[in-house]
């Protein structure tokens, strides 16, 4: 592996020095670090761990030669890590160098691991002059995809962007706030929904018994975790070999997951019973106060009373009467919570050209390509809870 390249000396009017780390030793390296740094956010995400980017970069890259942690000093001390990642793009024959958050559909949401307060606000620009300026490696666009507006990303993002970055919609990120009671969580949730969810529960419970259990240690949770890749195999994932179970390398990064953080007693199995079989499931994270669903399965053969949906239910009421819960999140914003109407805030995209001619080119291409893709696209509005507006007019703005 290439030698970490660094920036000594922090250059004058500048808050943070810059070294960066390549692939799974450069994460090793900067681990004893992380680890100190993660004491100073007082309430970390899950994407923000280094056992996060160790499954990933153990189990599913082949060649991690492309992945670099980026290491801000400020002082003399760590003050941010900045996972970023070459990234295989093309448009058609066209080739262009992006360098980004990382990308793989398991990743889920894109962060940088600092706490968000003033003092790190220009970490975004600072690090993007520090790329264009110390040559760290041929790029023509970077690319911070998957953002989400309570991540500490987006705090820096808000505070300071480089100049001629084009801000992007992506999607949405869904949670409940459960420090209350099951009916203030769902308080916006229709009387029809309502409705629904008392039928499905009816038309299970004609045949068998419905119970819901976690688990979180020892043998019990890893004989959940088999159970859990049971029913997510079921169907249609199993008959097209796309479940977790039939690709080796997601399973592997599956069982890493598990592994890395069962070690922070922070892996959750959740599992819905219809009398003595799992008909479905959720693999998550607990991380503080925070529950979060990364993946979900269901069992086909009892869709007709929508078991995915009745766990959902279930996991809303358990988290709000623990205590210790403050949210349920989804990650994401899947169409088959929607009825549920859980808050959902912004998930963004930014992208920024290097100041060379390749560079801007590439930049304008790729952004004319983009604007013609969203011609056509229904008008955003801006989601229940989202700290961001949105401007239904357009969905690209540029800073300048």
């Amino acid at each position: 592996m290439a030698n970490p390249q660094t920036d000594v000396v922090s250059r004058a009017g500048r808050k943070f020095a810059f070294q960066a780390y390549r692939g799974l030793e450069g994460l090793e390296r900067l681990a004893p670090e992380w680890a100190v740094l993660l004491k100073t956010i007082p309430d970390p995400r899950f994407n923000q761990f280094p056992e996060w980017y160790r499954a990933y970069l153990s189990t599913l890259v082949s060649d991690d030669s492309g992945v670099w942690f980026v290491a801000a000093y400020r002082g003399g001390n760590l003050a941010a890590i900045c996972p970023l990642q070459f990234q295989d793009y093309r448009v058609g024959l066209f080739r262009p160098r992006i360098l980004g958050t990382i990308e793989d559909g398991q990743m889920q949401l894109s962060d940088f691991v600092f706490a968000a307060t003033s003092e790190n606000q220009a970490l975004l620009y600072e690090l993007t002059q520090w790329l264009r300026a110390e040559h760290f490696a041929p790029w023509d666009e970077l690319r911070l995809r998957k953002v989400s507006e309570e991540s500490s990303l987006f705090h820096a993002a808000r505070a300071r962007l480089p100049r001629a970055t084009v801000e992007l919609r992506h999607d949405g990120s869904a949670f409940f706030h459960t420090t209350s009671t099951y009916q203030q969580a769902t308080q916006a949730v229709t009387a029809k929904f309502k409705s629904n969810l008392r039928r499905r529960n009816r038309i299970a419970e004609q045949s068998a018994a419905l119970s819901h259990r976690t688990y979180r240690w020892g043998i019990e949770l890893g004989e959940a975790f088999e159970l859990f890749l049971e029913i997510e195999a079921s169907g249609w994932k199993g008959a097209s070999a796309s479940a977790i179970r039939c690709q080796p390398a997601l399973l592997s990064f599956y069982r890493t997951l598990l592994r890395e953080f069962t070690a922070r007693d922070a892996c959750i199995i959740s599992l819905l019973w219809h009398g003595d079989r799992p008909v479905a499931g959720q693999f998550g994270l607990q991380i503080g106060r925070t529950i979060n669903i990364l993946k979900v399965g269901f069992s086909e053969a009892h869709a007709n009373f929508a078991p995915g949906v009745l766990l959902l239910e279930r996991m809303i009421r358990q988290s709000c009467d623990d205590p210790g819960i403050d949210v349920l999140h989804l990650v994401n914003e899947p169409e088959w919570s929607r009825s549920f109407r859980p808050v959902s805030t912004g998930v963004w995209s930014f992208c920024a050209p290097n100041w060379t001619v390749r560079g801007i080119l590439i930049h304008l291409c790729l952004l004319a390509k983009r604007t013609w893709e969203d011609r056509g696209a229904p008008p955003r509005t801006p989601d229940r809870g989202s700290t961001m507006s949105w401007q239904a007019e357009s969905n690209q703005k540029y800073v300048k």
